[in-house]
């Protein structure tokens, strides 16, 4: 299904990314807690807003997604590494700036990003098999192209 409106589609990645990263920030943990529930909801919420609006893409348009998500996600890991895991004193430094709510936002957007570049790249291999909505499966392909020799 191709989106008639573009700008709903990219509205649509831009609003499932944010469910996602909402969805990180409200869980605390893997402690199971009263929040672990309506996080994960988040997240999976989030996660089938972005399936459903890539799923029809080409798979070359998929792979490049995939591309820039996963560039998006070690971009977004860099500055929240480097605040939580200081080694040294020049990160430590670094980190002492990114502290309180600043560590929580980068956590979401690093985690938002990694989830969202996951669940692309599952869709890319999926279409790179052959493997679309609505479309035949590759075995009644071959079994379609066997039957018109």
């Amino acid at each position: 299904m191709r989106h008639r409106f573009p700008a709903l589609s990219t509205l649509l990645l831009a609003v499932s990314a944010g469910v996602v990263a909402l969805g990180v920030t409200v869980n605390d943990g893997f402690a199971p807690t009263l929040r672990t529930i309506p996080a994960l909801l988040l997240v999976v919420a989030g996660l089938f807003g972005i399936a459903s609006s890539v799923s029809d893409w080409p798979v070359d348009t998929l792979r490049r997604a995939t591309r820039r998500w996963w560039i998006l996600a070690f971009a977004a890991f860099l500055p929240y590494g480097l605040a939580t895991a200081p080694s040294n004193e020049s990160a430590a430094a670094v980190g002492d700036a990114f502290s309180g709510p600043a560590v929580a936002a980068l956590e979401a957007v690093a985690g938002a990003a990694a989830l969202c570049a996951v669940t692309v790249t599952v869709l890319y291999l999926f279409a790179s098999y052959g493997i679309h909505p609505g479309r035949p499966t590759p075995e009644e392909r071959v079994l379609g192209d066997r039957g018109s020799e």
